[in-house]
């Protein structure tokens, strides 16, 4: 049976370890003289390091007085392990290989990630490659497989096949199935999903489920069928909830759910063991990042009453011991790989410096070292073509013959609500006046990207004054396109595949009011995630000023097309109600 594995180690190096570990040969790098947080006791230690190749030879009182190794004075530091993202999501605008920059700079030195974004624009062999590539970075980049692509895509089915994502399972950077967000069709007995996730169990691999909501019943089955681990506890009781279940708890502090003061001020006096619970970013749009990664989670958990030391623990030790991979991350001993990290004090986890597979990566926030990624295209995500025909406004009539029509009502930047309006409609069945008469109305539509489909409905709390948005950034991977005024959604759509992907918005006039290229796919950029920081303040902005009441709008576009939240989305097929499974209204062919 296979197991989570980090990195391999040689006869080779494995002998230069054991010696070293005798006092019998030299280091090649020592840090001497700090305080080590000790996340297997539960206590700070005067300690030193002897670090051989990628792996810690020893710790202990030991004083290093040869003259080979590097040594580094940690006099006045905590020195702590490297730290864990065990739910990561790489491409919130930014690109897996951007991602891994930012928060190794700040200290996670590995990250479990989502697929979904690369296995809806490569083949699950690519994907593989893809995934081969990554792993030659400091940083580890292990990945969950997805089990449904989440959104309704005609060329794809529902749901992902068994026999390419068991074959992608067994990759040694794969490490679980999951996140489940369409649990209901798993427990149900979706067979490709069934198989998939009992392929995972049968090679100890972990299932991670996306069980927002659901009630103590509800969550007995998912626990029952294979569920191992959830990050979708919104306050105290429903993580209470997890933790009594023998679910993994993952406390989440993102940018859309920012969870942290409404679960920890209550949690923190009722758990008595912290063991299987863990913290994560869940995916921010890169204005969070400002604020830092894990070290913001450890720190913000501090703020509210946390223990410090367990607020550590909830980031090294705890994840690495859920996948299994305890004997070789997670806390400083000897034979783990040597992440290491410098702090100032145990009070500030944003480090000094940033040690990753024996070497210093980072020092101050900043790489000293460039990484070294895949080129985008030949894994199979090239920037957008442009369409064979132009962008016709037309496109996004809508047509019916009821006398009311299934709104999209945005309720928060993830939530939609289902509100029927009466229409008028002229002599073909083209809805009129509805969206000119209405101060918070926009048409909005997902457009497959060759033109083959259009899903049209109305969204209602989106903005007051938008003439034309467009966007290829998507749940679904095709084209989302919003506003008052057609001919400007048309503009819109014709400009971000004149760049090659990204997110326009223009006036009446069509002239540019913001634009992100996003080359990648169309759906993540090449920027640095500082710049990409300043063009998600500006597109807050700027939608602020057009009228749109939420924050965090990336979400909202990202979302709109994503067949796994309440209550109504785009799809290939429609307007989808999710609770009931029903199309509300079809899509049309453009061909």
């Amino acid at each position: 049976m296979a197991a989570n594995t980090v990195r391999g180690i040689t006869e080779q190096e494995w002998g230069r370890l054991v010696a070293c570990a005798k006092g019998k040969t030299e280091p090649d790098l020592v840090v001497q003289g700090g305080t080590v947080l000790n996340v297997y006791s539960g206590e700070l230690m005067e300690a030193n390091l002897w670090v051989v190749g990628n792996r810690i030879a020893y710790l202990g009182p030991r004083v290093y007085e040869g003259t080979q190794a590097q040594v580094i004075d940690a006099t006045g530091k905590v020195v702590t392990p490297g730290y864990i993202e065990p739910h990561a999501h790489p491409f919130q605008l930014y690109n897996p290989m951007r991602y891994a920059e930012t928060i190794l700079a700040r200290g996670t030195t590995l990250s479990v990630n989502d697929n979904l974004m690369l296995v809806l624009g490569m083949e699950f062999g690519q994907v593989g490659r893809f995934f081969e590539q990554m792993a030659q970075l400091p940083i580890k980049m292990m990945w969950s497989l997805r089990l449904d692509p989440q959104a309704h895509l005609p060329e794809k089915k529902h749901k992902f096949d068994h026999l390419p994502v068991s074959r992608l399972l067994k990759s040694p950077y794969v490490w679980q199935v999951g996140e489940v967000t369409d649990w209901k069709s798993w427990i149900d007995g979706d067979e490709a999903m069934r198989d998939n996730a009992l392929s995972a169990r049968a090679i100890h691999k972990r299932v991670e489920g996306h069980a927002a909501g659901v009630s103590w019943e509800t969550l007995n089955v998912l626990v029952a069928a294979g569920i191992t681990a959830d990050h979708e506890a919104i306050n105290a009781e429903e993580a209470l909830r997890r933790l009594r279940l023998g679910v993994w708890t993952t406390l989440r502090h993102s940018s859309l759910r920012p969870d942290f003061p409404a679960i920890l001020p209550e949690l923190i006096p009722q758990v008595k063991n912290w063991s299987r619970v863990m913290m994560t970013t869940d995916g921010p749009t890169p204005e969070y990042l400002q604020n830092g990664y894990t070290d913001f989670l450890i720190r913000h958990a501090i703020e509210l009453g946390m223990d410090p030391i367990t607020a550590y623990q909830l980031v090294t030790i705890n994840p690495a011991t859920y996948y299994g991979v305890d004997g070789e991350i997670g806390g400083l001993a000897p034979g783990r790989i040597a992440d290491i990290l410098l702090l100032s004090n145990l009070l500030e986890p944003t480090p000094e410096l940033v040690i990753a597979e024996g070497r210093i990566v980072a020092k101050d926030g900043e790489l000293v070292e460039q990484l070294k990624g895949p080129t985008w295209a030949d894994v199979g995500m090239p920037p957008v073509h442009k369409m064979d025909v132009p962008v016709d406004p037309a496109w996004f009539d809508v047509y019916t013959e009821a006398d009311t029509f299934p709104v999209m009502r945005l309720a928060n930047p993830a939530i939609t609500r289902h509100v029927e309006m009466p229409v008028e409609k002229d002599a073909s069945g083209r809805v009129v006046g509805l969206v000119e008469n209405s101060e918070d109305l926009c048409y909005v539509s997902l457009l497959q990207r060759g033109g083959a489909w259009v899903c049209n409905g109305f969204i209602q709390n989106f903005s007051t004054q938008l003439a034309g948005l467009a966007s290829s950034y998507t749940g679904a991977r095709e084209h989302l396109v919003i506003g008052r005024d057609k001919t400007a959604m048309a503009a819109a759509l014709e400009r971000v595949q004149e760049i090659g992907g990204g997110i326009v918005i223009v006036d009446e006039q069509h002239n540019v009011l913001y634009e992100l290229p996003l080359v990648i796919g169309g759906a993540m950029g090449d920027q640095t995630v500082e710049e990409l920081v300043q063009s998600s303040k500006e597109l807050v902005r700027v939608l602020k000023a057009l009228g749109h009441p939420h924050y965090d709008p990336v979400y909202t576009l990202l979302f709109l097309s994503s067949a796994h939240l309440p209550e109504v989305r785009l799809s290939s097929v429609g307007l989808f109600e999710m609770k009931t499974k029903r199309v509300l209204h079809p899509s049309r062919s453009l061909r």
